[in-house]
């Protein structure tokens, strides 16, 4: 097994030193402002200091064409000083006019608008860092990078950006405190990338690295900043006190009335690596999930929206990415929802803490919870801890361990190992990864004893623009329960691959690109015989020159469940079955002013047939106010008998700044006759310190109309103290 392991390593290794050497990076050095002197973030960018600031520029596409000069002229300078890093971006345009910006929602920002969008490699490992995007209102969206791939867009640090429209184009103007960052205090320089969309000709454009199959964020693409240096992150401590006030009526619960305050401790033990401990942590203003029906014999997987969880999230990535499973992952060996909240009941968090960040070339993370209790257990204490370390250029091999169980008092622990390998070298210039995994249980029995069981896999990647693979094996032990993680089925192994070609005509055709493609997924049991297989194929994905997209997909589906399950009211018998199905989209372009995404569905379905047809429209008339609806339709036919369902949803945001801003949403779905409302107003008084008021109804629909079984109102204010 260990021979085999360092066999597949040398093969990986031995093809990316068949790249040859790479292209030269560009590089640009920020100027380092004069004692006293400051910069003011307004966006207009008349101070001296950028009038005497190194420039960069040189733009190239990279979507549609692929190194081609960019059709208008993109700027930019860096500066700082002890506290703040400073960044200029001067967007000339030939129509001024024709700038789009229809959003002042924060990590909403893209939505037909144009944008750029930054990326710092602090520690110059070509791995990891920071993104920061602004559009021509100001509005921000900002994320954290682990590993060149893995993506944490929930992730909301503390800056200022401030962008103006003039005669000549739009400009930029941000400032990034030094404590909002981890780096490396020694270093001297940075690396770094930029892309700018402009969105009227549907063009993208970067400061380096052309591949349109890779991204701004990407690392090891990234040019350098030069000349930093002195900069400073204060004493490292962060104090962010809040305040909640809540009103509820109805319900079992009846009238309540009450109020609580906690607060968040964060103490940067070094620039790289902080300690964070959190008293009564409080979750008033997280987004409510989206209403959803259950067509399936599997959990449905609701993402994780909590800020406290989210941040420092990526440390946790185990295994395989999760980029390409639609459907959401199968398999997660620590999943943060289990801490909290249990069955959609909110479980009170007493004390948590967390350690996390880098260490030499180790990422260190530990999270630790200690919860109020429920169903009349005591109260319990959970953790999770995770460790990786850089080996090669961009790999990486790491362990993960997870104890506690949120809903019993019963003893559970995880423990797994993983390796991450990752080149852009392969075969001169192609991306290849590879991930291995492997796990095991341990799982205290009711009325005594204990359980073992493991999960192991392994996946290969070669994630390219003219070709595009995946071929993945899994395996899930019968007896395998995580319970700080999330598991869609067990005792089963599953083989699943995809192969993807994409084709560009080039020049000014009605078609940017073409792709074709094929999928398969088959799952066997570990005792024997076979549980589902799911096999489909994408005759034509067109991407048209208006950037509005037609997909068309045809499926052939095997299930057989061991045991009956319910589909809405009717209960689907344990059977062989098999089914084939189609599916037409077709997406418009954001940069209309009402664009959307409309889809029909329908084939067989177990021993019957399901049609469904779903509609998702959005007007966004100008950059204060959106509104979006949603609409899906399924009728289903089986032959335990029919049902329609109908889930829906309307929601409206209206922004006065990006910094204030209300949005409502309200949701339905016919089988549960639920209706859910949610409205809030977000106000960040200052940069990191913000105070949210948020209404929670739940109705029932009934012959009369609406009924109201729950009502809560919560006001929360919270700010953020730097030292």
């Amino acid at each position: 097994m260990r021979s085999g392991f360092y066999y597949l390593a040398a093969v990986f290794w031995l093809g990316s030193l068949a790249g040859g050497h790479a292209e030269q990076k560009p590089r640009i050095a920020a100027l380092k402002l004069e004692p006293g002197e400051r910069l003011k973030v307004d966006g207009l960018l008349d101070e001296e200091a950028w009038q005497r600031a190194p420039k960069g520029g040189g733009f190239r596409q990279y979507d549609p064409g692929r190194g081609t000069p960019a059709t208008e002229r993109t700027e930019f300078a860096i500066a700082y000083d002890l506290d703040h890093l400073y960044v200029a971006v001067w967007c000339y345009d030939s129509e001024p006019g024709g700038v789009m910006a229809r959003s002042m929602v924060r990590d909403r920002m893209y939505t037909g608008s144009d944008f750029v969008y930054l990326f710092f490699d602090t520690y110059h490992d070509q791995r990891n860092g920071y993104v920061f995007a602004v559009n021509p209102t100001g509005a921000q969206s900002d994320a954290l990078i682990t590993n060149n791939t893995g993506r944490n867009f929930s992730w909301d640090g503390i800056w200022t950006s401030k962008a103006a429209i003039t005669e000549e184009g739009w400009f930029v103007e941000m400032a990034v405190p030094f404590k909002t960052l981890s780096f490396d205090p020694e270093g001297t320089v940075w690396g770094f990338n930029m892309s700018r969309r402009i969105r009227r000709k549907n063009e993208s454009v970067r400061w380096t690295g052309w591949k349109d199959e890779i991204k701004s964020h990407n690392a090891v693409e990234a040019g350098d900043i030069t000349g930093l240096g002195g900069m400073r992150q204060g004493l490292g401590l962060e104090l962010s006190p809040y305040a909640v006030g809540r009103y509820g009526s109805g319900g079992s619960e009846g009238d309540s009335l009450g109020g609580d305050v906690g607060a968040n401790i964060r103490y940067r033990v070094t620039p790289s690596f902080s300690a964070t401990l959190s008293y009564n942590t409080d979750f008033a203003e997280t987004e409510v999930d989206q209403r959803v029906v259950n067509f399936s014999r599997f959990p449905l997987f609701f993402p994780e929206k909590r800020d406290f969880f989210l941040e420092d999230s990526g440390i946790y990535d185990f295994g395989p990415g999760m980029e390409r499973k639609s459907r959401g992952p199968t398999f997660l060996p620590y999943f943060t929802r289990r801490i909290g909240l249990a069955d959609g009941e909110i479980i009170p968090i007493q004390l948590a803490s967390k350690l996390a960040g880098r260490l030499g070339d180790y990422d260190v993370g530990l999270t630790h919870a200690r919860l109020a209790g429920s169903s009349g257990l005591d109260g319990q204490d959970v953790f999770a801890a995770r460790v990786t370390k850089q080996v090669f250029a961009q790999s990486r091999v790491g362990v993960i361990a997870t104890g506690g169980n949120p809903a019993s008092s019963l003893d559970n622990y995880v423990g797994g190992l993983d390796f991450t390998y990752r080149t852009n070298e392969f075969l001169q210039d192609k991306i290849l990864e590879a991930n291995f995994y492997a796990l095991g249980n341990y799982a205290e029995a009711t009325g005594g004893g204990h359980g073992t069981d493991y999960a192991f896999g392994a996946q290969v990647s070669y994630p390219n623009d003219r070709w595009d693979g995946t071929l993945s094996y899994m395996e899930i032990g019968a007896n395998f329960n995580p319970a700080m993680g999330y598991v869609q089925r067990t005792g089963v192994r599953t083989v699943s691959g995809l192969l993807r070609r994409k084709d560009r005509p080039g020049g000014s055709g009605w078609y940017r690109q073409l792709a074709r493609g094929a999928d398969f997924q088959v799952t066997s049991l570990t005792s024997g015989g076979l549980d589902s297989v799911r096999f489909g194929v994408v005759p034509f994905n067109i991407d048209f020159a208006s950037t509005d997209e037609l997909f068309l997909r045809i499926s052939h589906d095997v299930d057989r469940p061991l045991e009956d399950f319910d589909i809405g009211n009717v209960t689907v018998p344990a059977a062989n079955y098999s089914w084939t199905k189609a599916r037409l989209e077709y997406e418009t372009t954001s940069s209309r002013p009402v664009w959307g995404e409309f889809s029909v569905e329908a084939g067989q379905f177990y021993d019957g047939w399901r049609a469904k047809a779903s509609a998702e429209l959005e007007w966004n008339p100008n950059r204060h106010f959106r509104m979006k609806g949603t609409y899906q339709y399924n009728r289903v036919d089986l032959g335990g008998g029919e049902f329609d369902a109908h889930v829906g949803s309307l929601g409206v945001n209206w922004n006065l700044t990006p910094d204030l801003g209300w949005s409502s949403l309200v949701q339905y779905d016919s089988l549960s006759r639920e209706v859910g409302f949610n409205s809030r107003i977000r106000w960040e008084y200052r940069p990191g310190s913000t105070i949210f008021l948020v209404l929670n109804q739940s109705l029932l629909a009934e012959d009369r109309g609406l009924g109201l079984e729950r009502s809560d109102l919560t006001l929360k204010a919270d700010a953020t103290f730097r030292f």
